[in-house]
């Protein structure tokens, strides 16, 4: 007679794995870590992007004011009626009125516009011109004060002063007023990475010589040298 076989038992692992209730308060934990850190992750990619963009600014606003002390670039136009000898008047001259917002058609690294009441110049950046809907573009705002009095024939006579500022090119597509700087005669960086976006990225003011400076006139510039 046949004894049939007996069943041998499963060997029972000793490893035991998660249980749903497990999984899910894992992904629970993780879910609620990701909402507390993720602000300080944006935060810090937008301040990375808002400082690439001011020194992009810097280097614009440098480069521009090269051009027209070398003469590769027009004198702006935009001329206020104030002289800034020995440096008075600094405070009006940079508190000169932001331009407008406008849709911008310029060719690249070029004027839009360079009147009276206004000069802006155009640094195109994705090379496809300048375009209020660009955001790398740039759009530098540049004034001036009227050459300093006296002598006619003296080289101080030929000096101005420039102020320069450097505005993203999309924050002329809406209707949104642009807003100038609140010091203004220093250069300046916007911050932090969301900062105002009608807000200049950039602010200086400088002198333009366009005869040829001596010594002596750069003492009468600053008030006579002992």
């Amino acid at each position: 007679m046949i004894n049939p076989q007996k069943q041998q038992p499963l060997c029972q692992s000793s490893d035991a794995g998660f249980t749903i209730m497990e999984s899910l308060m894992a992904m629970l934990i993780i879910t609620i870590l990701m909402l507390g850190i993720s602000p300080m992750i944006v935060l810090g990619v937008a301040n990375r992007v808002q400082s690439r963009r001011v020194e992009l600014g810097v280097q614009a606003a440098r480069a521009y004011i090269d051009g027209v002390r070398t003469g590769a670039i027009e004198h702006p136009k935009h001329e206020l009626k104030m002289e800034l000898e020995d440096g008075k008047n600094r405070s009006d001259f940079a508190k000169t009125e932001a331009p407008k917002p406008s849709n911008l058609t310029c060719d690249k690294n070029a004027y839009c516009e360079n009147e009276k009441k206004n000069s802006i110049y155009c640094i195109d950046l994705d090379e496809g011109g300048c375009s209020s809907e660009s955001p790398r573009d740039l759009i530098i705002q540049a004034f001036r004060s009227i050459t300093s009095s006296g002598d006619p024939s003296n080289n101080i006579d030929k000096s101005y002063f420039l102020g320069v500022r450097v505005y993203r090119a999309d924050a002329f597509k809406d209707k949104g007023d642009l807003t100038i700087g609140e010091k203004g005669a220093k250069a300046k960086a916007r911050g932090p990475g969301l900062s105002d976006r009608k807000a200049p990225l950039v602010e200086m003011t400088t002198e333009i010589t366009t005869g040829k400076p001596d010594f002596s006139l750069f003492c009468q510039r600053l008030g006579g040298c002992k």
